[in-house]
């Protein structure tokens, strides 16, 4: 996948020149992006919904739409609000070539203060787009919006850490522990989740699809190798990402109650409107503990798991965000049988904690109160099952609500 992660530094590199003085015009920050841009001390500002637009602000034909003053050779300042994170450049001396040609790249939140010097200005973007393959800063850029932005793909609300957790214990906690041992047909189960949620103050919807596949042992069918796949698309007022992940675990039975479920997997992560790509691995050991009563079972899970950025290539680009959380994440289901219609039904409520260990991340704990309607599994955990719910979400400037359908068959 190629993202256009770097253009962002390529097209400043090549726009304009700043002083590097005292910081007259700074950028919005109402957006994901803001853009001030100080020519001659007139200040032109603009706010932008992805990185994207605010690429394409920052060509050269476009600045002047930003500042009318400017006319491509002028000393000028650039300030710039990447998603939480706050970037400078400038050419602190008039002229295209020459001295002029001098270009100063600062990113004060990451320590990064860098002059590049090229036979002109064409020539200085080059070396700066150099110093961006090789130092691993883009990769400091998204560890730094993970742990000050809820709007990472990586690791905020959609983002591919939080949706694999969320499939890592779904694949457990939403099967209650079988007391049938007869033998059953694989199990294909397909759904799909809508979510909206208020975000630091943006409306974000997220559409998940969870695709998995369950390969039950002919002589203990309780015994199960389980693929799962989940798609999630992440829109924050126009901005999109897109995250899918591949997981393999292995259910076994302890014993009538008790379930033990080691799995691994591997998930992807791309946005051209973040300006984000990142691969994420994880390994996981769930429990599920099932107590039967005359009117209601119950169970207890329990999941504890490592999840860790990879490095990826982004067309000439190679980085690794060097994100390491260990994921705690626990929950209590109530399982309720009704009839309706002559049909058994159960009505599931459920609380789950999440909570996230190791490298800062924004949103480092969740909190979900959910509850479905659907067939008994318990009673036709060897048959096809239908079942849709709402939850309800809250977690640091995170709210919402989701409604969800699976059906496996």
């Amino acid at each position: 996948m190629r993202i256009r992660i770097l253009a962002l530094a390529a097209a400043l590199a090549g726009a304009s020149g700043a002083t590097m003085g005292q910081t007259v015009c700074v950028s919005p920050t109402d957006d994901l992006y803001g853009l001030g841009v100080d020519v001659g001390g007139v200040c032109g500002q603009a706010s932008y919904n992805t990185a994207q637009d605010l690429i394409d602000g920052l060509e050269t034909s476009e600045l002047d739409d930003v500042n009318a003053n400017y006319d491509g050779t002028q000393i000028a300042n650039m300030a710039i609000f990447f998603n939480s994170l706050p970037i400078t450049l400038a050419f602190p001396n008039s002229g295209f070539t020459g001295d002029g040609a001098a270009l100063v790249f600062s990113i004060p939140e990451l320590g990064v203060n860098e002059t590049f010097v090229g036979a002109d200005r064409d020539a200085s973007q080059d070396l700066l787009e150099d110093y961006l393959k090789d130092s691993g800063v883009i990769a400091d850029i998204m560890k730094f919006q993970a742990a000050n932005s809820p709007h990472s793909p990586i690791s905020g609300p959609g983002g591919v850490i939080p949706t694999a957790v969320s499939s890592d214990f779904g694949e457990v906690f939403n099967t209650m522990p079988s007391e049938q041992e007869t033998e059953a047909a694989n199990l294909v189960g397909a759904g799909i989740g809508l979510s909206s949620l208020s975000v630091d103050g943006r409306d974000t919807t997220i559409t998940t699809i969870p695709l998995s596949y369950a390969i039950r042992n002919t002589i203990d069918p309780r015994r199960q190798l389980v693929f799962s796949m989940p798609i999630t698309i992440a829109d924050s007022e126009g901005a999109k990402a897109y995250s899918f992940s591949l997981g393999v675990g292995y259910r076994f039975p302890i014993n009538e109650a008790w379930t033990l479920t080691p799995a691994v997997r591997y998930g992807l992560t791309g946005s051209e409107d973040f300006a984000t790509v990142a691969g994420v691995a994880s390994a996981t050991l769930a429990s599920t503990y099932a107590l039967r009563f005359d009117s209601f079972d119950m169970a207890i899970g329990n999941m504890i798991g490592y999840y860790t950025t990879t490095k990826v290539d982004a067309g000439d680009y190679s980085f690794d965000p060097d994100i390491h959380n260990t994921v705690l994440r626990n929950g209590v289901m109530l399982s309720q049988p009704v009839t309706l219609g002559g049909k058994r039904l159960a009505i599931e409520y459920s609380l789950i904690d999440t909570r996230y260990l190791g490298t800062e991340v924004y949103v480092d704990n969740t909190q979900e109160l959910g509850i479905t309607v659907g067939t008994n599994r318990s009673a036709f955990s060897s048959r096809s099952y239908l079942r849709g719910g709402l939850n309800l979400l809250t977690g640091k400037d995170t709210t919402g609500v989701s409604l969800n359908i699976g059906y496996w068959f």
